[in-house]
This record gives C-alpha cells, structure tokens and sequence, in this order.
C-alpha cells in the first residue's frame, strides 16, 4: 500500500489527540509523509472524538477517506467508527472494556490487546494505555519499534530516564503481542521531516515577516495561533488577550498606526464584531492584517467543524468602498508563505489584508518537505517615512498618481498628522461634520475617495498573483478551488486518472482584487467543476460576478466535515456522465 489511515477513537481526556501528534511524530522523523486530522467537539471531557493519520511513502494533500486501523479506546468508538472501515481494517481493542459484536458479518480484523493490563502493569497509569495502542500499530503498519524509541527518547527525557523507559517498555510488549504482525509493510526513505498544522504554519511566517504585535480573543480555530505567540513572548513580540474581538482589532490598529507590524485573529463571530473596526483601517489606511479561519455557521452554528461560507461576508465587510486584499492559502506551506507576504502587501498599499483560513487548514497537521526558508523572507515597508525632508505641514493622505500616500510613524519630528475615521483632507482634517456639502469639500471627498481607490489598480499592475494558477492545462475537465479545498482536490485528481479520467485544476489563493481579464482568459472555454465546503457556491459567484462565466457543476459540503479526495472523485466521476 502507499498510504495507511490510522485512526485513533475515543472519549475527550482519554488522551487521543496526544497520542495521534506523538503518531505523527514518530512517522514524520522516521522517512515517512504524513496527514493528520481530528474530530471533536466543545467539551472539555466525554462525547466522542477522534483523530485520523495518514501515513505515506510519497506526498499527502488530505487525511484520506476509510481507515485500515482503527484504534477503539471505548465502546462507542466501535458503534461510531464502523462505517469509516476499510475492508481488511485492524481493530485493536480491550477485551476488557470493548466488544466487537457490532463488527460482525463485516471484512475486519479484530485484535484483542490488554493495553490498559500491560499500562497499569508497566507504569501504573491508566492513561498510559494509548501507548501500548501506538506500539501494536506500528507493528501493524511495519515500522520498526526503535524508531518509537528515539522520539520518546527526544520528547521526553526532560522528565527523566524512567518517563522514557516505561514508554519504551508499554510500547514494545504491545507491539511484540501474539495476533500483532505487520500488514502493510510501509517503508519510508529515512528522511527526518517536519510536521506542522496551518496555525502555526501562518504564525512562523508572520513573525519571519516581522509581526511584532498580536491581539485576540480565544475563539475556535483560531486559538492556534494566540497560543503560538503567547508561547513565543520572550521571542521579540508582544502578545495581548483581550476582552473581546472589537479590542483585539482596536489594538491591532492602533498598533499599526504606530509603525509595528500587528496582527489579530478570530473566526466568523468574532469577525462579524470586528466588521467596523476593518472599515476603519480602511479610512485611516492603516497596514493591519487580519486572520478569519472559518467554521460553520451561522451564529456559534458548529464550533469544532469545518466550513468555507464566510467568503462573500469577508469580501465585503464593513460600510462603504475601499480597497482590501482578501488571500486563503491553500496548504500549510502557503500558510507560511502568506503569514509574511500579508505584511508586505499591507505596507505597500495601506489598507486591511484579510486572510482567510478555516478549522481544516487551520488545525490539520502535515509534513512539510524542507521545512520554511526563513532566511527568504524579505521585508517591504512600502512608503514608509521617518522624516518629513520637505518641510511644511505634512500631507500623510497626500493625492498621488497611484493612490498610495507617504505614511509618517508617530513620534518622528515633521511627519505629525491626525488619523481620522472621518473623510478628511491630504494632512487628516476632517471635511465632515461643519465643512460636510461645502463646494470644497465635496471635491475634496470625490479626490480623496478616488485616490484610495487606485490603489486597486496599483496592485493589478504590480503583483502576479491576483488571479488563479492552473495545472494541466490539456485536461478534460478542471476542478476550480480556493483554499483548503485544493489539497483535497489534487487527491481526487489522481484517483479519477487512474480510472482514465483527465481532470485538471484551476485554484484561487489570492481572491481580491482580482484580475478579470486573466482570471476570464484562464477560465474560458474550459469544462469546469466547483467544489466548495459551502451551500451557495461562493467562489462560483465571485467568478461569475468578475468575469460572467457561470460554472454549472459543483460539488459542495456543508456538513462541517472536511471534504477528502475520495469524496470529489466519486461525485466528479458521477458528474461527469451527465456533463452540463
């Protein structure tokens, strides 16, 4: 086999999802790719979780669609987790806690293991169990026990010899069992690799880019990244936990507005608070960057479940017009990418960088083949000034061909202005209020209004990445993308090959503004198939709204479970008989 779904089920606090990252680790270090994924709900114990890893020889791009062994912790992870079976699929259980009738008539292998017996025997910790779990898959799966014992040496000797030994010990007579062979004989070529979820991935990157500020108020999925910068305080940056989103966004801004590169992140409910708050960087031009990683909705709608329908709200926030760059990286090496290239095109064109994430590609975990560059990262502060050489009064909104003013940090000599959340002239003054209708200031506001708006056209010309990138451009069909949805995709497109089905891809990261003209000339005249975790086909009405191509075929979930490339084949390859 070229890949093998493991997934580890069971109860919140039985320790799954530690157990599916140390699964993770010791894959990821021993020369294999790996996906991991997890299911769970808002509670801190009980209910039914679970968490699935992919283990491969070659690339991964999602967590897979069955499973081939299923690790079940509890009763109810057989009743919930039967119909994910693979035929042929291991289930390693505890007798004496576990029955399998359930799986009768069924194409599994059921092993009986005394994981909590040879825990409590071995370290007498209960909890201890999932290790012995861990042991008797990588039996399964044909990875060799040292490779357990090296990570577990790595992790925790901090703790001391004995912490390892008694994982080492749990591990290995599970694995050494009687019933427990290798199955799948997986073989990886020795490279150590790094495995990273989206969160940290955008983190990394933001602060390669020079983010020195980060406010939020804890909300899933978000919360990845708040936890990553508050364990990097002593880093160089300053992390702040607010009361709530509009005091995250506020510090943010203000932040900005001093010169420091400042970020702030939430989900759709804490956006929809946020909302005026963007309009407002948008006045005062300020270079803020705001993460959005989706769930569903509407309202708290699912909290620990996966969607993509805030696409058309984020595009659209806030009162009135006025530019924004809306981005959703499409895999964990573009969230690093992304996390520093938003503050560059933050700075160089003044306005809010919106960058939308959702709980999948936020909290997934991949491996990263060559780590992050960090030493690629480039700083671009636009055109930031520290003095006013000119003399005078100065104009920090000043009217310029490209719609991008001089932009003065408070607290240098000579670049004073007012930063004003009212219409205002070149230097802040308000034009509102008392001068509101004037002749002048109806012109003022007219030139004001068109100059913030160039500044669109600034970024068409100068930047290649607002519109989408497309891969195997004689194919039959394409799918069309945007964010997390394109790793999935790239899935399903070698499964549909292998059946002799030529689909290619055209997927969008950079979203706005957009390239019409190029976005028109790349999707025309070609067999297009939408997917989209949402009801409405968002990025369907984006493009038709842009460029007047209705693409007629979709396939969309809204079900708050992350869509896999087995599920857009089957549903492409269906499509497909009956192409509109």
């Amino acid at each position: 086999m070229s890949s093998v779904c493991i997934r580890i089920a069971g109860a919140n606090g039985d320790g799954v999802e530690s157990s599916g990252a140390l699964l993770i680790k010791v894959a990821s270090r021993n020369g294999f790719h790996v996906f991991g994924y997890r299911g769970y709900q808002s509670i801190i114990r009980g209910g039914h979780v679970w968490y699935q890893i992919r283990v491969s020889d070659r690339e991964l791009h999602s967590h897979g669609e069955r499973v081939d062994v299923l690790i079940a912790l509890n009763q109810d992870s057989i009743k919930n987790q039967k119909s994910h079976l693979n035929d042929g699929a291991v289930v390693i259980y505890d007798p004496s806690n576990v029955n399998v009738k359930d799986l009768e008539g069924m194409n599994v292998r059921p092993v009986p293991i005394p994981i909590l017996d040879i825990a409590v025997r071995i370290s007498g910790d209960p909890i201890m169990r999932n290790v012995a779990a861990i042991g008797a898959t990588l039996k399964f799966v044909g990875i060799d026990i040292n490779a357990f014992r090296d990570v577990v040496t790595s992790m925790f000797l901090r703790k001391g010899q004995k912490v390892v030994d008694n994982n080492v010990a749990i591990a290995t007579e599970a694995y050494n069992y009687q019933g427990v062979s290798t199955l799948f004989n997986m073989k990886g070529d020795g490279k150590q690799r790094f495995a990273v979820d989206g969160n940290t991935a955008l983190s990394i990157g933001a602060f390669a880019g020079g983010c020195k500020f980060y406010a939020a108020y804890p909300m899933t999925p978000a919360s990845g990244l708040l936890h990553w910068f508050a364990a990097h305080e002593n880093k160089g940056v300053m992390f702040k936990q607010t009361e709530d989103e509009i005091a995250a966004i506020n510090m943010a801004i203000g932040a900005a507005n001093a010169g420091v590169r400042s970020m702030c992140g939430t989900s759709g409910g804490g956006f929809s608070l946020m909302v005026e708050a963007v309009g407002y960087a948008g006045m005062l031009e300020v270079p803020l960057v705001v993460v959005e990683s989706q769930r569903t909705g509407p309202s708290t709608g699912l909290p620990t479940k996966t969607e993509q329908a805030d696409l058309l709200f984020v595009m659209h926030a806030s009162a009135g017009e006025f530019p924004r760059i809306v981005v959703a990286p499409r895999n964990i090496k573009e969230c690093f990418t992304v996390g520093h290239e938003a503050f560059n095109l933050a700075e160089k064109y003044q306005c809010p960088v919106l960058v939308m994430l959702d709980l999948y590609l936020s909290e997934h975990m991949e491996t990263v083949e060559g780590g992050f560059d960090l030493d690629s990262v480039k700083v671009d502060r636009g055109k930031l000034v520290l003095s006013n050489a000119t003399g005078g009064r100065f104009k920090r909104y000043e009217i310029t061909e490209d719609g991008i003013s001089p932009r003065g940090v408070p607290g240098n000599p000579g670049t004073e202005f007012i930063a004003p959340s009212d219409e205002h002239n070149e230097y802040g003054d308000l034009i509102s209020d008392a001068f509101s209708g004037l002749d002048d200031s109806v012109e003022m506001r007219k030139q004001m209004h068109s100059k913030r708006m160039r500044k669109i056209d600034t970024m068409l010309k100068n930047e290649s990445k607002f519109y989408p990138d497309i891969e195997n451009e004689g194919a039959d069909y394409f799918f069309v993308t945007f964010g997390s949805t394109t790793e999935p995709a790239i899935d399903a497109i070698e499964l549909l090959k292998a059946k002799g089905i030529n689909v290619g891809l055209i997927s969008f990261s950079y979203l706005m503004p957009l390239a019409k003209e190029k976005t028109a000339a790349i999707l025309g005249g070609k067999k297009l198939i939408n997917v989209e975790c949402n009801y409405t086909g968002q990025l369907a009405q984006v493009i038709r709204l842009n460029t007047g191509i209705e693409i007629k075929n979709s396939i969309l979930k809204y079900d708050g479970e992350a869509i896999t490339g087995e599920e857009i084949a089957a549903r492409a390859a269906e499509l497909i008989k009956n192409f509109k």
